[in-house]
């Protein structure tokens, strides 16, 4: 402060120098601002090191971290033992370079706190200067345990990732939403598409170099959709890969994105598949099922014909509330009624019954066809004009693909006059012909075709289809039989009934029925004609009785007899079981006992049923002519050898 002297002296002025003093206290507010802004920072702590006097300073949050309370001394050798024992040298070597050259620092190292808690820090460092002098040394000091332990368990699961991703067949791949690089893809991509994992990391496109020519704007088109979409994920591609080692390859990528913290994509994930065998078995399978379609379309038309050639009256019907409807009609049963088609289709059936019959098929008969349960029984119908025509009608169920019962099919015979009898005859024999000539070969074609469609693919379908061509077989086989062996036998031969009967039962399926034969003669017969006899009832005997039911084969004083231990026929049904249609049982064709009739007719014979000696079914054949030998074995021994 300036000092005044006497008039005519001159003035003197004193001066302190505080430059220091205002330094240290300017360098005193900054620490302090400096801690108190680190200490406003969430879970940031603050920490300064003094190089002249050598004190440090920590924020409440470091003491925190640390677990002392925060008016503890703490030197800095004693803030570094404060390290883990496994990065206290990284720590030491991180300070001394600070202190020494100014050199900053950022690492990530574990501490021990005071209650022996192992925690991961983030520790920085950074110099403090004045004039080019380096004074001290400040940093922050951050818990980042949990986004260590994040970090660790991401690098887990990302390991255990890879290590899946190696060893499975599919293409793994992760980029960014635009496919500027790729960030990850698995050691598979080169089965893929044909590329090294190394290629497809230096050029995030790799993979399109081998994508088919054909195929590749289209995906081109698709993946530049990606980019204006944001949503319609995940999406699928499928696609052809001309792989350089295995060929022209059928690929289906799938492929999501994961979204950024606003809900954008990303990034893109996906996974690649070789779908070769499966676009193989799926071209297989149409293929297939187009001749099948085309087989099944061809026999539509050969079983419309049958359904309209046939020689008894025939409808399809469905069920309404319980009653029938007739859907379909053939002609037999248009012409012999007199209606018109389009009068009979979709009316009720009972329209076309007398008032008995209706009242019949209202109260149970059209229930018990609808279970399967409807054998056979007469009806009478009405003509256009009121004729009644007396039927014989056999009904079972009509079934949809997946084995629905939706109404019944069923079958009519005129049985008024004898003359009908013989016009079916007629009509049936030329019906036979067309069973033979027209059905029978697109039958063995469709067979053969399944049989191939079976070594294929595998589909429930192709079973319900060989049952159903099966069944049809059968129904072709037995109405051929129905019509042929009616005719008179005109060329009849010596036929040893020991050795027919034999060779019929290793013919037929017995399971584990016996067979006794008491009978050593010969007849007079058409052998094969009589073969069937035979076989269809020893068939009639193991169907119907139980597994291992007992058929013996005896003599008569006129013919001979078969009988089974089996539960029998009714005595109130013998009289229907020889008529067409006649079956006991759901699955059968109802032919079987009417062309053993056939048969028997036609050799001039006569059959009866009646109760066999173990109260099972027997049927006697009469009026039989025995070869006049002493013994028919030494008579077939002569006839062979002469």
């Amino acid at each position: 402060m300036p000092y005044t002297l006497p008039e005519g002296e001159a003035h003197l002025w004193l001066y302190r120098d505080v430059t220091e003093r205002k330094q240290r206290k300017q360098e005193l507010d900054r620490s302090r601002q400096f801690l108190r802004d680190t200490q406003e920072v969430a879970h940031i702590g603050g920490w300064k090191l003094d190089l002249q006097s050598e004190s440090l300073r920590w924020s409440d949050e470091v003491y925190r971290i640390h677990g002392l309370p925060p008016d503890a001394d703490v030197r800095v050798e004693d803030a570094i033992e404060f390290y883990h024992p496994d990065d206290r040298d990284t720590i030491r070597k991180a300070v001394d370079r600070l202190t020494s050259e100014g050199e900053p620092y950022d690492v990530e190292l574990r501490i021990v706190t005071v209650d022996d808690d192992v925690r991961w820090v983030r520790a920085l460092g950074e110099p403090v200067y004045e004039d080019d002098e380096l004074i001290a040394v400040q940093g922050t000091f951050q818990d980042i345990t949990e986004r260590k332990e994040r970090e660790q368990e991401l690098q887990m699961v990302r390991e255990r990732f890879e290590r899946f991703a190696s060893n499975v067949e599919d293409a793994f791949f992760l980029l960014p939403i635009d496919y500027s690089e790729t960030e990850y893809v698995n050691p598979a991509v080169e089965t893929i598409y044909g590329i090294t994992p190394e290629e497809a990391y230096d050029d995030s496109m790799a993979w399109l170099r081998h994508v088919h020519p054909d195929d590749k704007d289209e995906l081109l088109a698709e993946m530049e959709a990606q980019q204006d979409e944001t949503s319609d994920w995940p999406r699928e591609q499928e696609f052809r890969i001309d792989h350089p080692d295995r060929g022209v390859r059928w690929v289906q990528a799938r492929i999501d994105a994961i979204t950024d913290e606003n809900g954008d994509p990303s990034q893109l994930t996906g996974v690649a598949t070789d779908i070769t065998e499966q676009i193989k078995h799926e071209q297989q399978l149409e293929h297939k099922t187009e001749e099948l379609e085309q087989l099944a379309r061809k026999y539509e038309t050969q079983y419309r014909t049958l359904f309209e050639e046939a020689p008894v009256m025939t409808i399809l019907t469905r069920s309404e509330d319980g009653q029938p409807i007739i859907d379909d009609c053939n002609s037999q049963f248009v012409e012999t009624l007199g209606y018109d088609a389009d009068t009979i289709i979709g009316s009720e059936l009972a329209e076309f019954y007398t008032p008995e019959s209706a009242e019949r098929l209202r109260s149970q008969g059209y229930s018990q066809a609808l279970n399967g349960q409807f054998t056979r029984e007469k009806r009478e119908l009405l003509t256009i004009d009121g004729e009644t025509i007396e039927a014989l009608l056999r009904a079972v169920p009509r079934r949809t693909a997946d084995g629905s019962v939706i109404g019944t099919v069923a079958m009519y015979i005129d049985i008024s006059e004898r003359e009908s009898v013989k016009r079916a005859n007629e009509q049936l024999e030329e019906f036979a012909s067309v069973v033979s000539h027209d059905l029978r070969n697109p039958l063995n074609v469709a067979t053969s075709r399944l049989e191939l469609a079976a070594e294929e693919c595998d589909s429930a379908h192709l079973d319900d289809l060989e049952g159903a061509l099966d069944r049809m077989g059968a129904l072709i086989d037995d109405l051929l039989l129905l019509a042929r062996e009616g005719k008179e036998v005109t060329d009849a031969q010596p036929v040893d009934l020991t050795t027919i009967v034999n060779g019929c039962w290793e013919n037929v399926e017995t399971n584990q029925a016996s067979l006794i034969t008491t009978i050593d003669r010969s007849v007079w017969a058409d052998r094969s004609r009589l073969k069937q006899v035979f076989e269809n009832l020893f068939r009639n005997a193991v169907e119907h009785g139980r597994a291992d039911v007992t058929v013996t084969i005896g003599g008569l004083n006129d013919g001979f007899y078969i009988e089974d231990d089996g539960p029998g026929i009714p005595s109130d049904e013998r009289d229907a079981v020889f008529e067409a249609g006649y079956s006991q049982s759901t699955d059968g064709t109802g032919f079987g006992l009417s062309i053993v009739e056939q048969i028997v007719t036609a050799h001039d014979w006569n059959i009866r049923v009646t109760d066999g000696a173990d109260g099972g079914a027997r049927f006697e054949i009469t009026n039989v002519e025995f070869v006049a030998t002493e013994n028919s074995a030494s008579s077939k021994y002569r006839r062979e050898n002469n």
